[in-house]
């Protein structure tokens, strides 16, 4: 046998060989099932959107600041008046006053921490609303707050000015509501230890905001 003719046999054999493996492959491809799963997800309501809305209200004031039915958002940082009674008949040794704030978690779904801080409200000279830091320096703040679904009760007593900063408070479910209590005395002299006589915060007084904050869990 020639080595031509040898060369002719080896390239049929490999073009039968490749011919084979290509109809298998054909075959492979045109057999194939195929399917497909399409997943819309959140459902509906998709992810986020309207209903993952996270919002905290307190109570609706009227126009002296008392609490009436309703909410309101108080968001601005100008602050919504609230009527405290007995706050201009405090004097040293008194009895303390106090006021109970409405408070709701107005998420759907989310829960919330809840905290309150005390702020000084910037003095306005004009309209003579000035803090004397003396008169601040005698003040004392209980906070309290019931049991809610995620925790026990939350008392804090005895607190000065400058302690009630994001002082934590209970969380809250969705939509769920409570209160938060405070309750404000001032010291007398003999209590506080103080270096002032009563008799100089006669006529002063302090200026404050309470703000509670909330954050989603």
């Amino acid at each position: 046998m020639t080595s031509q003719t040898h060369d002719r046999k080896r390239r049929r054999k490999g073009l039968v060989a490749w011919g084979a493996l290509a109809g298998v492959a054909a075959l492979i491809t045109t057999a194939a099932f195929t399917d497909n799963a399409f997943l819309n997800l959140g459902g509906a309501n998709g992810i986020g959107g309207a209903d993952s809305t996270y919002n905290i209200q307190v109570g609706a004031t009227d126009a002296e600041g008392r609490f009436v039915e309703g909410w309101q958002e108080a968001d601005d940082p100008i602050g919504v008046p609230v009527f405290l009674e007995g706050a201009q008949s405090l004097f040293p040794g008194s009895e303390a006053i106090g006021i109970d704030i409405p408070v709701r978690n107005d998420s759907a779904h989310f829960t919330s921490s809840l905290a309150i801080s005390l702020a000084q409200i910037a003095d306005d000279l004009e309209a003579g609303k000035v803090t004397d830091a003396n008169y601040l320096a005698s003040l004392r703040f209980d906070v309290t707050m019931p049991a809610t679904q995620l925790g026990a009760a939350v008392t804090h007593t005895d607190l000065t000015f400058d302690q009630v900063s994001a002082l934590a408070l209970n969380d809250l479910a969705a939509e769920e509501e409570t209160t938060v209590s405070l309750s404000i005395r001032l010291l007398s002299q003999a209590d506080s230890g103080a270096a002032w006589e009563d008799n100089t915060l006669s006529g002063k007084g302090a200026f404050l905001q309470a703000v509670l904050d909330g954050s989603s869990v």
